[in-house]
């Protein structure tokens, strides 16, 4: 009975959004992955086993917390120190259900999607202060930014590249820029190596590493049979940090050193090779 009742938590995750029963702590990383943190975040403060999503918004993490099955959920921000310390928590504006999933940060403001609109919150405040819409899945649950685009995506092998005119209450346009992930539910661009990360939800335990291109450099299974939430990088030079939150029992935001993943090409710099030959 116990075999069963895992096996069908992990597949409810991977279509629902619920989060496992089980602990899936324990994992071997790759050689190149070392992890530096592992925050529970239940033993730190959250309530309950539904927490989503996450974002670095270079002070604290922010922590999503859905509503989840029959409502258990809070429908909460939890905000964690660097060191994974639980220092305030307040509200998602208007969320229902499961609330805001993945996160991301553009120096400015904080992004978190329930629909098709993605809201932006100011990260001293913690007050939603805009929103725009997103055709491309519903609901962007999946976020990242570069410097100019978002990245969005939702249970699927789709990433869509969305192009924003910074304009509050206006539709972002979009564009299929890969299908290189698998199961997206987070996703974090990372500036140091030129690649977007996006975590995995169907207990593959993948981590797909996604050049600037759009192509895929490579799939690390970092957590065997690993379910994944958010994710989120935490630079603090001269490592480069991968945060992910972890589906398990606890819930964990894990963070690994990926400082040598290795720089992916840009399209420019790999027709500039290319023309050396």
């Amino acid at each position: 009975m116990l075999v069963l009742t895992v096996v069908f938590s992990v597949t409810a995750f991977a279509m629902t959004d619920g989060a496992p029963t089980i602990s899936l702590s324990g994992g071997e990383a790759d050689a190149m992955w070392d992890e530096i943190a592992n925050y529970d975040l239940e033993a730190g403060g959250i309530p309950n086993a539904y927490t989503v999503g996450c974002g670095w918004d270079g002070t604290y993490f922010w922590v999503t917390n859905g509503a989840g099955m029959a409502g258990a959920g809070t429908g909460m921000f939890y905000l964690f120190s660097s060191d994974g310390m639980l220092v305030d928590d307040f509200p998602q504006f208007n969320a229902p259900g499961w609330g805001l999933r993945d996160l991301c940060f553009d120096g400015t403001y904080i992004y978190g999607s329930d629909d098709n609109q993605i809201d932006y919150y100011d990260i001293t405040s913690h007050e939603k202060v805009g929103a725009f819409t997103s055709n491309a899945v519903n609901p962007n649950r999946a976020l990242a930014y570069d410097g100019t685009d978002f990245y969005t995506g939702s249970f699927s092998e789709v990433i869509y590249q969305l192009t924003w005119d910074g304009v509050s209450g206006s539709t972002a346009t979009h564009t299929n820029w890969s299908s290189a992930a698998t199961s997206t539910y987070g996703a974090a661009w990372d500036s140091a190596n030129n690649c977007l990360w996006v975590t995995s939800a169907n207990g593959s335990g993948i981590i797909a590493q996604i050049a600037a291109d759009g192509s895929l450099v490579e799939n690390h299974t970092v957590i065997a049979d690993g379910t994944y939430g958010g994710a989120t990088m935490r630079n603090t030079s001269p490592v480069v940090e991968l945060f992910v939150l972890e589906q398990g029992s606890p819930d964990a935001l894990r963070g690994y050193d990926v400082t040598d993943a290795g720089g992916a090409l840009s399209r420019d710099s790999w027709g500039a090779i290319k023309s050396l030959f």
